[in-house]
């Protein structure tokens, strides 16, 4: 079949009202996104200026390329997890790399058509996967919020449950104080149709540290004074004591990317009656991925709630996609004073924010109701997921969904090949 990206499309009709509409809508959503880009790269483990480029990258391209209107692709939060725990153990390269063999992989699956496939996934067990990486992603940001410490390790559960134990007598104040005034600032400004919250929040947050001298932890205690430097990393040597471990952790990637972006496309097609090709957009999102990888390595996927709200704002064509990416790079260069002093406990909040906006929890209580078949594997998918390393976690998820689905369709087994007679 060949391919036509929706930008060429839409571009026989457009005008400017749509253009109006479309600049519009990514202005809104730059602010809103431009944030969230910060805290999952420094939640991540690498510098801010890498979250904000990756997001760029993976906007422009996703919306030159991609088979939706109004599909945001972004870091998701997601990533945090897996990427967090790569770079704790193996640095940024091991993670540029990892989200390169990633992008290779979807390309290879939507070659191969694998996509009805993975969109096939069960429930249960896409519900599992982020059950178990919201619990990680919470249990990581557990010392930020109280004012501890900021590093990122590799284990962040046990961290977390000792950190609450061995250190309460260490919780900052004013770190709760800055985490509370954040929730509050969030909760008030969500009636706001149009206020970026995010942004106000690290805003504030930044100009109590430079101005009201809150000793709390920052970006730059974490990353040092020089936050705008960027480096290639994919040009150092290739290590091929990594390789297992790439090809491992790229696997894990490349399914939560896949299982990611078919959300957010699900959402952009009822929302706006179209539809799209499953292994093309493993094409899209692998081709966005291997360039992320040399635009500092955060994974990229389709974010439905991006993609909502690109709806919600009159977003018209992907031209509101590619502006987007502008106003994100125009952002980059006006808040690069102010990285420095953002405080470390609003990352997490914002960190947090996110994770409760993308786990269903709706879905999680409809999940308690099922058969006991399918309440068990979300089960076991979200302590695989939280006890184990991904990749072990998402390859068995995916047996335990074949499995479902093998259960659920039992004419698949008793079906005669081809030629074969039946006595009556």
């Amino acid at each position: 079949m060949t391919w036509l990206p929706k930008s060429v499309v839409c571009l026989s009709y457009y005008d400017r009202f749509r253009f109006r509409s479309d600049a519009f809508a990514a202005l809104v959503l730059t602010l809103q996104t431009f944030p969230l880009a910060i805290a999952i790269a420094v939640a991540t483990g690498v510098p801010p200026i890498y979250g904000v480029l990756c997001a760029a990258i993976a906007g422009l391209l996703a919306s030159v390329f991609g088979d939706s209107k109004i599909r945001v692709t972004a870091p998701n939060v997601v990533f945090v997890a897996v990427a967090s725990s790569i770079v704790a153990r193996e640095g940024i390269l091991a993670l540029s790399l990892s989200t390169l063999s990633a992008g290779v992989l979807l390309v290879f699956f939507g070659a191969i058509g694998l996509g009805a496939g993975i969109r096939m996934l069960p429930r249960p067990v896409v519900v599992g996967f982020s059950t178990g990486i919201a619990v990680l992603v919470v249990s990581q940001q557990v010392p930020a919020l109280l004012g501890i410490d900021s590093q990122i390790v590799a284990d962040p559960v046990p961290r977390a449950a000792l950190t609450l134990i061995r250190y309460p007598g260490q919780i900052e104040p004013h770190a709760i104080i800055l985490v509370f005034s954040t929730l509050i600032l969030i909760m008030a400004c969500r009636r706001g149709r149009y206020i970026p919250t995010s942004l106000v929040a690290i805003t504030t947050g930044a100009l109590l540290v430079k101005f009201g001298h809150f000793p709390v932890h920052t970006i730059e205690s974490l990353f040092g004074s020089d936050l705008m430097s960027f480096r290639m990393h994919l040009a150092g040597a290739f290590r091929l004591d990594l390789l297992g471990s790439i090809l491992a952790q790229g696997f894990a990637i490349a399914v939560l990317v896949a299982t990611e972006s078919y959300q957010a496309m699900g959402l952009a097609a009822k929302l706006t009656g179209e539809r799209f090709n499953s292994n093309g957009e493993l094409f899209v999102q692998g081709g966005v991925n291997v360039a992320c990888a040399f635009a500092g390595g955060l994974p990229t996927s389709g974010v439905s709630s991006h993609t909502f709200d690109n709806a919600r704002l009159g977003a018209q064509t992907p031209i509101a996609g590619i502006l987007q990416a502008v106003f994100l790079v125009v952002s980059l260069l006006l808040m690069a004073p102010l990285f420095r002093f953002i405080p470390m406990p609003v990352i997490s909040v914002l960190i947090l924010s996110s994770v409760f906006s993308m786990t269903n929890w709706k879905e999680v209580l409809q999940l308690i109701q099922v058969p006991r078949i399918e309440a068990a594997a979300w089960v076991a998918t979200s302590l695989l997921t939280i006890a184990t390393d991904l990749p072990i976690a998402i390859a068995v998820g995916m047996l335990i969904g074949v499995f479902l689905y093998i259960r659920k369709k039992p004419a698949i087994l008793t079906k005669a090949a081809p030629g074969t007679s039946h006595n009556p």
